[in-house]
């Protein structure tokens, strides 16, 4: 099972809203600097320029990619942000939700 899941494709797993703690990170991740840049970043242009929405660059084989092409983008972008190495940024995005909000995606720390 995978360990990434999109935000769109999660659901609540409690009928109860009022007990969502993803919620409270959505709204101070908003109101953050990280929150801010993404709102301003033209993330799907720039994932159409780099030719990452065209068909053609879709894997047919193998795993399903665990990132959004704005995700992909996203993660491209923190990278640079940071000054991160490669393992020090999947370190973080591990344990990090805001990190993980930025690239719309979550990891479930449950599954390993």
């Amino acid at each position: 099972m995978a360990k990434v899941q999109n935000f769109s494709g999660i659901t609540p797993d409690l009928p109860f809203t009022e007990y969502d703690f993803y919620d409270q990170y959505r709204q101070t991740f908003e109101k953050s600097e990280l929150g801010r840049i993404r709102r301003k970043l033209p993330l799907h242009e720039m994932a159409e320029n780099l030719g990452l929405t065209r068909k053609s660059m879709r894997v047919k084989r193998g795993h399903r990619s665990y990132f959004t092409p704005e995700g992909k983008v996203a993660l491209m972008f923190l990278k640079m942000y940071t000054g991160l190495s490669s393992p020090k940024l999947m370190e973080q995005l591990n344990g990090n939700l805001h990190y993980q909000l930025f690239c719309d995606v979550r990891i479930n720390p449950s599954i390993h």
